[in-house]
């Protein structure tokens, strides 16, 4: 074989199959043409026609729920803050104890109260027994005295005898005199102290922070080691009876009363509330009035909550479908409409006001539509609904 033939077939004609591999010559070819897909097909998912229904209008207006009573617990006492027993939202009783401070000052100031009207006790003690002796001097002094006066009146004695007696006799009763007037002066001390040590005690019961009422923690103030200052509050405690305050454009003033119930809402959930006070003074800075709603009391509702009252006001059609129609897809919503030829799509609409298991659509989708209705979970873009 020569060289000519050897280059053909290791090199020419390898490289030649090759670039006939490469370019899908040796492969079998799809011919060019549109793919048919004819899609997963669904059953089973409820289908509803769009249409316009008729529904309120609702005016909204911020509002929170306040306690009916509210009170601002502080101290007369200043000093540090040991202990804290309650966090906000906690329930508490009247007389429960909410915080200690520190009283290492009150209970020094009654330990040297008490040790004052310990030593005017002793004092009192030997004032007494003095009275006692200078009692007993002055008697035999006066009985002395009339002995000597009697014979004075019988010239038994000199009337020089007789002052000398009677001049001991006034010292006898100047000496018990002297006594008593110590025990007055000791007795006055002695009240002192005592109310000295009252005066602590009540001081003593400013240290411990109690629930002026039953009620709530609204909120708390300071932290464990914060000094108290007198009449800084140190809790602020609410009733356990609920009110929702909001202030409503003046033009509504004619259309609520009391008595009168609306709707609130708070967060995910509605409830029901009275109207039990309308100030009809219109606010001049911002045109609207204040009402306060009595709340039924739940757990889950405390004072602080933000909320909305909901007021119907007229009525108009609009487009309404369930929330169970609606699709979330992160930040956006959609639904899944079904086509004419049953091929379900996944459309984005912008959703409207909130009418409790149902919504409102404002762009997306137009009457007549046909839309899952529940169970967007089992449906997907491009499926197609079967029977």
């Amino acid at each position: 074989m020569n060289k000519t033939v050897k280059f053909i077939l290791f090199f020419v004609l390898p490289i030649a199959i090759f670039i006939l591999w490469l370019g899908g010559f040796l492969s079998h070819r799809v011919e060019p043409g549109e793919a048919k897909d004819k899609g997963k097909v669904v059953s089973g998912l409820p289908v509803l026609t769009v249409e316009e229904k008729e529904v309120p209008n609702v005016y909204k207006a911020d509002g929170m729920i306040t306690a009916e009573n509210n009170a601002k617990v502080s101290t007369k006492w200043m000093g540090r803050i040991l202990k804290i027993y309650v966090n906000e939202g906690d329930y508490v009783k009247a007389g429960q104890t909410l915080a200690v401070l520190d009283d290492s000052e009150i209970r020094q100031q009654k330990n040297e109260a008490l040790a004052g009207l310990e030593e005017l006790s002793k004092a009192r003690d030997e004032a007494l027994a003095a009275r006692k002796a200078a009692l007993e001097n002055y008697e035999f002094a006066k009985r002395t005295y009339e002995r000597f006066k009697n014979l004075y009146q019988e010239n038994a004695v000199s009337k020089q005898q007789l002052e000398e007696i009677e001049t001991k006799m006034v010292a006898a009763k100047s000496m018990v005199e002297q006594v008593d007037a110590k025990l007055a002066q000791l007795k006055a001390k002695e009240s002192q102290v005592k109310a000295k040590i009252n005066q602590v005690d009540i001081m003593a019961g400013y240290a411990v922070i109690k629930a002026p009422f039953d009620g709530y923690v609204i909120k708390k103030m300071n932290d464990e080691g914060d000094m108290a200052a007198p009449g800084m509050p140190i809790f602020i405690i609410g009733e356990k009876k609920l009110q929702f305050v909001a202030n409503l454009d003046e033009s509504l003033l004619d259309k609520v009363k009391v008595g009168d119930t609306l709707k609130v809402k708070l967060g995910d959930r509605e409830v029901e509330g009275k109207i039990v006070e309308k100030n009809p003074n219109i606010d001049p800075m911002n045109r609207t009035f204040k009402i306060k709603l009595d709340i039924p009391y739940s757990e889950s509702i405390t004072s602080g909550m933000y909320g909305k009252i909901l007021i119907p006001i007229s009525t108009s059609k609009k487009i309404v479908i369930p929330k169970s129609a609606v699709f979330k897809w992160g930040q956006l919503t959609a639904v899944y409409v079904v086509g004419q030829d049953n091929v379900i799509r996944l459309t984005y609409v912008k959703l409207g006001e909130d009418y409790g298991d149902s919504v409102e659509v404002l762009s997306g989708i137009k009457p007549g539509d046909k839309i899952i209705a529940s169970q967007t979970e089992k449906a997907c873009d491009g499926c197609r609904l079967g029977g």
